[in-house]
């Protein structure tokens, strides 16, 4: 006979329990702690916060404070919107704890998030366009060259990485400390 003891369901819920609740805290402790770094990687949000940060950069010191109201307005407004986002992140972390695992419910979590994630683009999306629609064409055009200047030095540095990269895989010395992980 075999002397080894066979691990219970019991045990074996708990050992799973663990190690998923192990990989949801290290998924958590890592967007948060990606999120004091973000800041010195550059502007977040996509194209959409780039252009406001453009608009904020071309117009006059007085009209700022007009633009940032405008902005916070429409965050305010959209807290049934931040509420919904939330609530579609929570119920993806549920469904990673669940046991059994029911793929459907993080299908569902997905869809939820992706849904209002949508909802707030569409929000700040117009009222972008109202700043956008406000400024006169010498304010676009400044809007345009100071976008076209971000995305030129967005893609210089991508070239200098992929030149990097290529230079290790070649197997040359590579420039400098190695990037922080």
């Amino acid at each position: 006979m075999n002397d080894r003891k066979r691990l219970s369901g019991t045990a074996i819920a708990l050992i799973l329990s663990l190690v998923a609740n192990a990989l949801l805290i290290g998924f958590l402790l890592g967007g948060q702690l990606g999120e004091r770094d973000r800041e010195r990687r550059g502007p977040r949000g996509g194209a959409e916060h780039m252009i406001a940060r453009g608009i904020q950069s071309i117009v006059p010191d007085e009209d700022r404070a007009e633009l940032r109201a405008a902005f916070r307005n429409a965050f305010r407004s959209a807290r049934g919107q931040w509420h919904e986002k939330r609530s579609a992140r929570d119920d993806l972390i549920a469904a990673l704890k669940a046991t059994p695992f029911e793929r459907a419910a993080v299908d569902q979590a997905f869809l939820d998030m992706r849904t209002a994630d949508s909802a707030l683009n569409e929000t700040f999306q117009t009222v972008l366009a109202d700043q956008i629609a406000a400024l006169s064409d010498e304010q676009r055009g400044e809007l345009v060259d100071w976008l076209e200047e971000v995305e030129a030095r967005r893609a210089e540095r991508w070239e200098e990485r992929r030149g990097d990269r290529m230079r290790r895989e070649e197997g040359e010395a590579r420039r400098g400390p190695p990037p922080p992980r």
